[in-house]
């Protein structure tokens, strides 16, 4: 059977649980190799990639915070150093305050802005400079290019 991602590389961040878990797990039964991304839950991630290796699947797991930058950067390294290329971003990692706004506190509101947003920003933003290195050499690429 011909897998439509076979040969394909992804990076699932905030991969471990729920709707995270469930695309590295669709990714993976596709045929990409996934790189698992959790932030403190080991135990989950490596369930994760247990039902990856189980389904036939190809994954690893990388550790990191998507609120900080060098993390995300480290996420991408590893996956290119792993599986050689980077073909799929999905900035899946997301939080939320379980309080009402009248008592959310600043350092709450800025925790769910630097994972929500700041996170799927410069996610998408390493990415997409991984991508792009990738494409050179691509002519109808060149377009991508910036200095």
């Amino acid at each position: 059977m011909n897998k439509l991602l076979a040969n394909k590389v992804a990076i699932v961040t905030g991969g471990s649980s729920g709707i995270g878990r469930a695309i590295s797990l669709a990714l993976a039964q596709d045929g990409a190799a996934v790189t698992i991304n959790y932030h403190q839950n080991e135990a989950a991630a490596e369930d994760t990639l247990q039902q990856v290796v189980r389904a036939n699947g190809k994954a690893q797991l990388v550790q990191g915070d998507v609120s900080h930058v060098e993390d995300i950067q480290r996420l991408i390294e590893r996956t290119v150093q792993s599986f050689g290329r980077l073909d799929v971003m999905v900035n899946n990692a997301g939080i939320e305050t379980r309080t009402s706004v009248l008592d959310t506190s600043e350092q709450q509101f800025e925790q769910v802005i630097n994972v929500n947003l700041k996170g799927a920003f410069f996610g998408t933003k390493y990415a997409a400079k991984q991508m792009i290195a990738e494409a050179q050499g691509w002519p109808d690429h060149q377009h991508l290019l910036h200095t």
